[in-house]
């Protein structure tokens, strides 16, 4: 009996073995490629869409328009929750983007993550900060972060 178990044992042991190598020599997936962004948002508060141009592969230029969202006033200035969707020229692609800004009196400053996208950009992960400079018909809201 002891010799068939160490039998059993040197079979399974074999068998192990050659699972463990042929994982080992399995493809690993490559690590997603990150890209710094940068987008400028020309904001015009007298219209329902505004213009962006900025450094995304094959969107590089396109519109926003507000999606859900809600504006807070206060006596410092205001808070910003909600979705934009930024669509690509030529509507191939785009995405949606949460921001989370405050603004007053010197401009705004706020977090974005993208939450969706499609066409060109679907499946794209990006995040980051936001800083706005006033301009006479609105805001030049400056996107930067990164992108994978």
């Amino acid at each position: 009996m002891f010799k068939k178990s160490m039998a059993t044992a040197g079979v399974t042991g074999a068998a192990l073995g050659i699972l463990l190598a042929v994982g080992a020599v399995a493809p690993v997936s490559a690590d997603p490629v990150f890209f710094p962004v940068d987008v400028v948002v020309h904001t015009d508060f007298s219209a329902e869409m505004s213009e962006f141009e900025g450094n995304i592969p094959g969107c590089e230029t396109g519109t926003v328009v507000n999606g859900e969202g809600a504006t807070h006033f206060t006596p410092w200035g205001g808070v910003f929750v909600g979705v934009k969707e930024f669509t690509c020229a030529g509507g191939e692609g785009g995405v949606d983007v949460r921001l989370n800004a405050r603004f007053g009196e010197l401009g705004s400053t706020g977090t974005w993550t993208v939450i969706d996208g499609w066409g060109s950009l679907e499946g794209v992960k990006a995040s980051g900060s936001l800083v706005g400079v006033y301009t006479e018909i609105g805001i030049d809201d400056r996107y930067t972060g990164s992108a994978r």
